[in-house]
């Protein structure tokens, strides 16, 4: 599979205040995007959302997909940020491509990628004017339809004080969630120092941090500083994850220092969906 590099349509609506937005040419498969900026920072591009067929597959902060990239040993953005649709670093390149967002093949029910865009809101406080484009690395579509979706969802949690804090109320199950690639935990004051995973009542995953960052760096990641990941794939094992189908209960058990917001982006495997 030969890739290529392209630019991407000027978006619309780049301004302080306002929501840039990327409309993507249909009919390849992409593997990642290049957001080139200047005049806005990080911290101002407050959400990406990558949109499929009028849905949100992708979101997060310009700031946590950063962190990310970092964590999988990408340098830091510097004006360049990588939107990823691959998931990193392992061991085959079949595991690597299985996400690419292959868009514009439709399955046998007529089902495919007929919309892709990608939206960016920028603070209102950007005291200078923003530059946005975009550069996509992309090689031929696979017939057959989308294929597998890796879906990046976000949720927020208000911890009260210091202690175990459980969450049992995550998607899991569906179509866009069949099981878990990895999951991210930012607080926003003081840490998280253990975790642990139970599945319909037993005890899938249970490590303190240290011994989490210390089986992630001997692995292919790079654990940063004010984040928790669980990662299957920290070994560059692309098949390893967590199967989220027919399971009556699935809840996670944070050991936390205390008080805090703790912001979730969980990598969910699965289809297209609705």
């Amino acid at each position: 599979m030969s890739k290529i590099d392209t630019r991407m349509p000027s978006p619309e609506g780049v301004g302080a205040g306002q929501t840039a937005t990327f409309k993507l040419p249909i009919g390849k498969m992409y593997h990642e995007l290049q957001l080139s900026y200047t005049g806005v920072t990080l911290a101002e591009m407050t959400e990406i959302r990558v949109m499929v067929n009028g849905k949100v597959i992708h979101r997060y902060s310009a700031t946590e997909r950063n962190t990310i990239n970092m964590f999988d040993g990408r340098l830091t953005a510097g004006g360049i940020l990588v939107i990823p649709f691959e998931r990193y670093n392992l061991k085959t390149l079949v595991a690597e491509r299985e996400t690419a967002l292959n868009t514009g093949s439709m399955n046998a029910q007529g089902v495919g990628i007929t919309q892709l865009t990608v939206e960016i809101d920028l603070d209102a406080g950007i005291i200078t004017s923003p530059v946005l484009s975009m550069n996509a690395t992309q090689s031929t579509r696979k017939e057959g339809g989308a294929g597998t979706v890796l879906h990046c969802v976000k949720h927020s949690y208000s911890v009260a004080g210091a202690g175990n804090f459980e969450i049992s109320d995550l998607p899991r199950g569906q179509q866009t969630s069949i099981a878990l690639n990895r999951i991210f935990f930012i607080p926003s004051a003081n840490d998280i120092t253990e975790m642990k995973i139970e599945r319909n009542q037993y005890n899938i995953f249970q490590r303190t941090k240290a011994l989490n960052e210390r089986i992630q760096r001997n692995g292919v990641r790079t654990p940063q500083v004010g984040v928790v990941a669980i990662d299957k794939s920290e070994n560059g094992e692309g098949g390893n994850w967590i199967d989220l189908l027919g399971i009556s209960d699935y809840r996670y058990h944070l050991e936390v220092t205390g008080a805090c917001t703790i912001q979730i982006l969980s990598e969910n495997v699965g289809r297209l969906g609705d």
